[in-house]
């Protein structure tokens, strides 16, 4: 039967416990209950096994000391000291020596009732070592909070802790703990803000023995309001050594009960706890991050479920992150998201890095001016001028004139010098729209420019050196031009260094919405709300060809923003779109006469992805191309569809 004596504020205890297992914590249905509130509830147990002796620390806050040693489980003989918290535990017998001084004194000294023994080197590591393996098992940033300032109060032996956060100025305190492993009240006002501002504002620690008396604090208010005793204050430092708080401990009890030793472990404590917040914060962002998208997802389920939008247009702007990648550079007001215009960005991405002419060609209305900007806009000359003529909007006899500039009396009305374009663009960038219409005679002058980089003004004698980078654009066929000798063969050569085809509205009419829900927004009058328009109303623009491309599909949006109520309806579109591609009219009257537009378009686009599969020879990727969608928006119509 084993005999435990046991000391505790002063007074002894002998206990005989006849029981194999016998529990010793601060709860009353222990066989060995202690008062110290530092103990836990069932703090340990002793194990009577084979004739002998073991103690077993349950995971207790505190820890388990057996002579002084930190230990999870030990084999006891008699004459071993258990410390828990305050309280001693001797088996069988006391040491003689050194009995008075142990247990002999009256009252509670409070001084010494919280001075628990410090752990050895070896126990401070192992203790670290389970520390740290919390530590990175946790990555939520408030419960690593809590864990980090519950060990800093184990480690220290602490009353309280405080973790307490300088930002802009101003101290915050997230977190505040006791030991017991509850939240401090009110922490905003439980420390001495003072000695936080000195020690984030320095990056020094501080350390006293008995704050209240000490003269480097005899100014502080928080001090004489809040009385602690001794107090031990160390900066925390992020990873990049910059320090973003203070961890503040005290005692308000005791005097001495921090000391160097206690210093340089909290050190080695905060570099781990520095870590854990890093990660625990990329956590949180990446997670706030993607409650963003799904928010983001959320609110355009909702426009579309409002206004009857399409799903292909919400995976699309989903997408646009990953769609962004495929380029180097943004271009502005240039909208579409057809495979078409895909490989027309990567070819711009290309074109800007570079300084040789360019030849767009294109139908009316395709754009060709705005691709001219971008490639300026993003190119090295950006910060120079561009200028922009029509040569075909210019008399015959004035094209030399306006290209190259005249001097003063060079023919009538010359009243003064005045320079040419190629002047005006110098060190930018000279856009000639429509260049097949050039007269021949002024052709062969813009290739000597192209050729020797210099112009000579009409009448002048004086040739001036130009550094101008030329973008030149027809809706005209150059190379039959060439053939039936109506264009310079090597002006054409010269003009065509790079060459870029832009597709014409009919080719990409996926990019129709994109471009409706971009003209209503960009033309709706300052303060009122963009116009919604029915998924009929789309369809029926959709099926148009649009031989006057981008211009005429804008041109239509202009007429419905100013003629149609607040929702556009298939009836609210002009007699030239509503005809159709065919100048059949779409039926729009007798319900006997519409289909289910829902049930038509199921049936297109499962022919459409057998035929493109097929095309493609089962590749998913070429066949998400040939339809003019994402890889990922032909998976989900497969899978809608059940195509294998």
């Amino acid at each position: 039967m084993p005999t435990f004596i046991v000391v505790e504020e002063g007074e002894t205890r002998n206990l005989s416990l006849d029981k194999p297992t016998i529990t010793l914590g601060r709860s009353s249905h222990c066989d060995i209950p202690v008062k110290d509130i530092r103990v836990s509830r069932t703090h340990c147990t002793f194990l009577v096994q084979n004739g002998g002796l073991l103690v077993r620390d349950e995971g207790s806050q505190n820890g388990t000391f057996v002579n002084g040693a930190l230990v999870d489980r030990k084999t006891l003989k008699p004459g071993d000291r258990i410390d828990v918290g305050a309280a001693r535990v001797y088996v069988e017998r006391m040491p003689r020596e050194g009995l008075e001084e142990d247990v002999t004194w009256t009252g509670v000294d409070p001084d010494r009732l919280y001075k628990a023994p410090l752990p050895s080197e070896t126990d401070r590591l192992a203790r670290l070592q389970r520390i740290a393996g919390a530590l990175n098992s946790e990555m939520d940033l408030d419960r690593i909070l809590n864990l980090i300032m519950d060990h800093v109060v184990e480690l220290a032996q602490a009353e309280r802790g405080f973790l307490v956060l300088a930002r802009e100025g101003k101290l915050s305190v997230p977190v505040a703990r006791n030991f017991q492993k509850e939240d401090v009240m009110n922490p905003e006002v439980g420390f001495s803000r003072s000695i936080a501002e000195k020690v984030a504002r320095t990056g020094e620690a501080l350390l006293t023995v008995d704050a209240t008396s000490d003269d480097r604090f005899s100014g502080f208010q928080s001090i004489s309001e809040i009385a602690p005793r001794s107090v031990l204050c160390m900066p925390f430092k992020e990873h990049t050594g910059t320090t973003v708080g203070v961890v503040y401990i005290d005692n308000r009890i005791a005097r001495g009960v921090f000391g160097e030793e206690h210093l340089r472990a909290l050190q080695s404590f905060a570099d781990l706890a520095a870590g854990a917040i890093h990660r625990a914060q990329i956590e949180r962002e990446r997670d706030q991050a993607l409650q963003r998208v799904k928010a983001m997802y959320a609110e355009l389920q909702n426009k579309y479920e409002e206004q009857g939008g399409r799903l292909q247009e919400i995976e699309r702007a989903l997408e646009q992150r990953t769609d962004e990648l495929k380029t180097k550079y943004s271009y502005g007001q240039i909208i579409g998201d057809s495979a078409s215009m895909r490989r027309l960005f990567g070819l711009l991405d290309k074109i800007i890095e570079s300084d040789e002419a360019v030849l767009i060609e294109g139908e009316n209305g395709t754009g060709k001016e705005m691709i001219a900007r971008a490639i300026h806009y993003n190119s090295a000359r950006q910060k120079g001028p561009f200028v922009a003529e029509n040569v075909a909007a210019i008399p015959e006899t004035l094209v030399e004139s306006e290209l190259f500039g005249h001097m003063r009396g060079a023919f009538t009305g010359a009243d003064r010098d005045k320079p040419g374009l190629f002047e005006v663009a110098e060190g930018g960038t000279l856009f000639l729209d429509e260049v097949g219409d050039m007269p021949a005679e002024v052709q062969k002058k813009l290739l000597r420019v192209l050729q020797e980089r210099e112009v000579r003004r009409v009448g002048g004698k004086k040739t001036i050196k130009i550094d101008v980078r030329i973008i030149s654009a027809t809706n005209r066929d150059l190379r039959r031009m060439v053939e039936e000798q109506e264009f310079r063969e090597d002006l054409y050569y010269r003009l065509r260094v790079l060459a870029i085809t832009l597709p014409a509205l009919r080719d990409r009419k996926g990019d129709i919405p994109l471009l409706v829900a971009h003209f209503l927004k960009i033309h709706t009058p300052s303060g009122l709300k963009p116009k919604q328009i029915t998924p009929r109303a789309l369809a029926v623009l959709e099926a148009y060809d649009w031989p006057g491309n981008i211009r005429e599909l804008e041109n239509e949006v202009k007429r419905l923003i100013a003629v149609a109520g607040d929702v556009i309806h298939e009836e609210d579109l002009s007699e030239q779109v509503r005809k159709g591609p065919k100048g059949i009219t779409v039926p729009s009257g007798d319900p006997g006469n519409v289909r289910d537009l829902e049930a038509l378009v199921s049936q297109v686009e499962v022919e459409e992805i057998r035929k493109a599969l097929t095309l493609a020879g089962g590749n998913k990727t070429k066949a998400a191309e040939l339809l003019g969608i994402s890889r990922f928006t032909l998976q989900r119509k497969m899978e809608k569809y059940s195509l294998e």
